[in-house]
């Protein structure tokens, strides 16, 4: 799975749902259309496309699917029965790559303590969405900081970034997670994504250093959340090379897999490269 378009003012927030409620569905499709959003239904080909047999949430590879399409909004479908809502809903919020994603429930009014504890930022009754669906996707949906990203993105960097930057450079990748964690709890603004995202790839490739694939596999998916959005160049930092880079080497972990780490070429090391 390579990165996937970068999310900028330009490109529609994406609401992700697996509703079985055909009056729900509709609600939401039409809500999403009216702001400009784009409804993606976890259907029956989607769910056979991202389906493994050792994935969580009743064998759906949701953490995959999220990851890919990267939603500003996942809708879910609660019910009484079986508890397969909570197995998904549970796999999103424990999963780092995917955690930050807001997660509306609809159902019933007696689903919401059993949602809620699973891990549902937020939840409604049907008829309680279909009276406002536009306000409720809007409300509970990631915020939109492409401006401020955009403004922040033109800043130069800070000193404890440069270090970071010339610490992942030189190879130093345990080195660099503490400078550019110092860069990014120091930063309240969406620009600490770059740090995050710049570090956690310098992490992967420790991991791929210690032979560990399972943990580079996992960290390199978490990255892209961070590193997906941002612009071309961020903070004179020439993030569409980082990231075409940064897949080459993911994909090339994923040829070779655990039995043939060893075999990582350290040639896909990437730097990170600066624009004037």
């Amino acid at each position: 799975m390579g990165f996937p378009p970068m999310t900028t003012a330009g490109i529609p927030p994406v609401v992700m749902a697996k509703i079985d409620n055909p009056r729900v569905a509709k609600a939401l499709a039409d809500a999403a259309a009216r702001l400009g959003w784009r409804a993606v239904f976890i259907d029956a080909e989607m769910s056979k496309r991202y389906r493994r047999p050792d994935a969580r949430g009743g064998g759906l590879d949701v953490i995959t699917m999220l990851v890919d399409l990267g939603p500003a909004l996942l809708a879910i479908s609660l019910d009484e029965g079986p508890p397969e809502w909570d197995r998904l809903v549970t796999a999103v919020k424990t999963n780092p790559a995917t955690r930050r994603i807001p997660i509306l429930g609809i159902g019933p009014e007696e689903t919401a303590p059993r949602a809620r504890a699973a891990g549902c930022d937020a939840v409604l009754t049907a008829e309680a969405f279909i009276a406002n669906p536009g306000p409720a996707l809007a409300a509970n949906a990631r915020g939109d900081d492409a401006a401020e990203l955009a403004r922040q993105a033109a800043l130069p960097l800070p000193e404890s970034a440069r270090l970071a930057i010339a610490q992942f450079n030189a190879g130093e990748y345990f080195e660099q997670h503490e400078s550019f964690e110092h860069a990014w709890r120091a930063e309240p603004g969406p620009v600490r994504q770059l740090y995050q995202g710049l570090l956690l790839i310098g992490v992967a490739f420790l991991q791929i250093q210690r032979r560990n694939e399972a943990g580079a596999r996992k960290t390199f998916q978490r990255a892209r959340q961070y590193l997906t959005g941002l612009p071309e160049v961020c903070q004179a930092v020439d993030v569409a090379r980082f990231r075409a880079e940064a897949e080459a080497a993911q994909s090339e972990l994923e040829r070779l897999g655990p039995e043939r780490i060893d075999q990582f070429d350290p040639a896909f090391f990437c730097q990170i490269h600066q624009v004037d």
